[in-house]
């Protein structure tokens, strides 16, 4: 009795002065694309939320599975969190034996949402998706689509594409958006599947061209660029960013660094900073965005039993 009260008069203040030293954010995919982006426009207010600095530390490879890996691999003391990707964080499980499963990570919160879309270089000659589509129809893998790796929305919206429209495309793994976005600029893909996000700025100096996103609904961020679905093609796909921590880490620091990561997701200057970056903001709660996750973890088993991915 005597030392079960020693260690809850150890442990009790420990908890309630979390964290008392930086934490290490891990990004997934390199420096320059979405998910990097988003965790450095989240870094400097997560600090100012929690007192202490925060220290982004990029692990690509693998589509994300070395990232994800290092998250659900970590010591789950509250010091080491991480973007996770969705749909890359519960594909890759599925679609190999990947150095983590889902189940090792606890989902904190969904931070933002960005539509895939599909770009070509600005000097291609493609100038919108019914010309691409038809070209790729007509020259069996003759058109190459980047993409970030196999099970990422990326590839998931270029197969998707594939299978509503009958056309034939090779596909081009890169590790990282930044790298499929500059194989794009420069000619060495005939397209890339990006997200909107990504693809806007280079878009607006005309280096790319937009073709069409793959968000349910018009965008108000861009607002020029059609959905797939209002040119009658069926599909719809989007990459979501949210916050996790490696499993095993104590309930009262994942609802301290949930309720950290809610003042930040209502912080007008986060929300002003994704328009700026041509993301939405669409915060989940721990409870919601644990169920949304389950349910897609679901859907892409189900995708996968019914034909593999490639």
């Amino acid at each position: 009795m005597t030392a079960a009260a020693a260690i809850a008069i150890f442990t009790g203040p420990a908890l309630a002065e979390w964290p008392e030293k930086s934490l290490e954010l891990i990004v997934a995919y390199g420096a320059g694309g979405g998910t990097d982006v988003t965790a450095r426009t989240l870094q400097p207010l997560l600090e100012k939320e929690l007192g202490q600095s925060v220290v982004i530390v990029n692990r690509p490879g693998a589509a994300g599975e070395v990232g994800h890996a290092a998250l659900a691999n970590a010591t789950p003391d509250g010091y080491t969190i991480g973007i996770l990707n969705l749909p890359p964080m519960l594909t890759i499980p599925i679609t190999k034996d990947a150095a983590f499963k889902a189940d090792q990570i606890i989902p904190v919160a969904s931070l933002v949402r960005d539509p895939s879309a599909i770009s070509v270089p600005g000097n291609s000659p493609f100038n919108t998706l019914d010309e691409l589509i038809a070209y790729a129809k007509e020259n069996p893998g003759a058109v190459t689509i980047g993409t970030t790796g196999v099970g990422t929305d990326d590839h998931l919206a270029m197969r998707y594409l594939a299978k509503a429209t009958g056309a034939e495309f090779t596909h081009v793994p890169f590790a990282s958006a930044g790298a499929a976005r500059t194989a794009l600029m420069g000619g060495h893909v005939s397209a890339a599947a990006l997200n909107l996000g990504e693809a806007m700025p280079n878009a607006q100096e005309g280096k790319v061209k937009i073709l069409a996103h793959f968000g349910s609904e018009p965008s108000a961020l861009a607002p020029d660029v059609p959905t797939a679905k209002s040119l009658g093609v069926d599909v719809e796909m989007l990459s979501e960013r949210g916050i996790g921590v490696p499993a095993g880490t104590d309930p009262a620091i994942v609802e301290k660094l949930a309720a950290a990561i809610a003042a930040v997701a209502n912080d007008p200057a986060f929300i002003e900073r994704n328009k700026e970056l041509f993301t939405e903001v669409a915060y989940k709660p721990a409870a919601e965005f644990q169920q949304h996750v389950e349910k897609l973890r679901g859907d892409y088993q189900a995708m996968w039993d019914e034909s593999p991915w490639q």
